[in-house]
């Protein structure tokens, strides 16, 4: 869930650019190279000028020269193609006459053709319940969108408001997935019960290893845009949402498996519900613990390899103080104890609402 989030936040910054500077544009053809001298200090080995044909804005349909730096540096490089569209940065100067820049590739076409056809897959393989999963994520990440950030921006506690939108993100999605059924309540309070206590776990050692919340040199950067948020907490933030997933995956999986198993035999007890509970959470455990913490090696390979090749360096003590990776610990560890939790919770209730209450009735 984590990581479809993300992808569809990027479809949102990247189809963002204001008109009046960024546009879209097609490569036609290299129309020449221009080698640099030898002796020249600016790191650039040729330019390569395109014939570029404008897809968007007021010069939509012609064509014009564009030049893109080659550095000796490849990783400073665009690598560019014919019939490949670009992002074009259009500067305006004087003489209402404007020079076109290469900055990027224009991705957008590949990020909407892997979505639809994580969207085709879906509906294929679960049929209406994929539909309701669909619908359940896009409000997610309106919630995310339209409420989770915005608050935050505005100075509100991001775990305060993080715990809520867990609440109801879970809520939703849960309840469009099975209905409104006792076995969709009680694996709503397990999963909020579990991110609850993984926020507090992480929310305590935040506190306890005097975490700033600039865990990247990009935070830092940007630290002029962050005045008036409680940038502590953000930390706390994300593994109450990034678990949300995983959590409520372990809560709804005991809560439906136990009440099939109470459909199927309505004489078993409370007691002997809740010890089934543990031996399906225990089989699920062996993987779900697994998955937080690869998700964040995962989204943090490149930094990780980076340690890894400064090894030498750096010793022990320096790696496990850099707040980037004691972060990532404290999100992996803490979002996986939530997952644990969960386990021993839902089957409680689940031995509560589920059997106690056929008794009752």
């Amino acid at each position: 869930m984590k990581k479809i989030i993300a992808a569809l936040f990027l479809i949102l910054s990247v189809f963002s650019f204001a008109e009046e500077e960024y546009i879209k544009g097609k490569i036609l053809y290299l129309e020449r190279v221009v080698k640099n001298r030898a002796d020249q200090e600016d790191g650039i080995k040729e330019t390569r000028e395109y014939s570029v044909e404008i897809l968007e804005g007021t010069d939509k349909g012609s064509t014009v020269t564009v030049e893109a730096p080659i550095y000796e540096e490849s990783a400073y490089n665009i690598y560019i193609r014919d019939n490949q569209n670009v992002v074009l940065y259009k500067d305006n100067i004087e003489d209402d006459r404007s020079i076109y820049y290469i900055v990027d590739i224009d991705k957008r076409n590949s990020i909407l053709m892997i979505i639809g056809i994580f969207m085709g897959l879906t509906i294929f393989v679960a049929k209406f319940k994929g539909v309701k999963a669909l619908a359940s994520l896009i409000i997610v990440i309106g919630i995310i969108y339209n409420i989770f950030l915005p608050a935050i921006s505005m100075g509100y506690s991001p775990i305060l408001i993080s715990t809520g939108c867990a609440l109801l993100a879970s809520t939703i999605t849960i309840f469009m997935t099975t209905g409104f059924s006792k076995k969709g309540v009680v694996a709503i309070l397990g999963a909020v019960a579990g991110v609850v206590i993984a926020g507090i776990l992480s929310m305590y050692f935040s506190y306890k290893m005097a975490m700033t919340g600039f865990i990247s040199v990009e935070a830092l950067n940007y630290s002029n845009l962050l005045k008036g948020i409680k940038v502590k907490e953000i930390i706390s933030a994300g593994v109450i949402l990034g678990s949300m997933g995983a959590v409520m995956d372990v809560s709804m999986s005991i809560s439906s498996a136990l009440t099939e198993l109470h459909e199927r035999d309505n004489s078993i007890k409370g007691h002997e519900m809740f010890n089934s509970g543990m031996r399906i959470g225990s089989d699920i455990i062996g993987t779900m613990v697994n998955t937080l913490i690869l998700a964040y090696i995962g989204s943090g390979i490149l930094s990780t390899l980076f340690i890894y090749l400064q090894k030498e360096q750096f010793p022990l003590i320096r790696i496990l103080n850099f707040e980037s990776v004691a972060a990532d610990i404290v999100r992996a560890f803490a979002g996986s104890i939530g997952i644990l939790v969960a386990v021993p919770i839902t089957s409680y209730l689940c031995s509560i609402f589920i059997v106690q209450s056929e008794q009752n009735d």
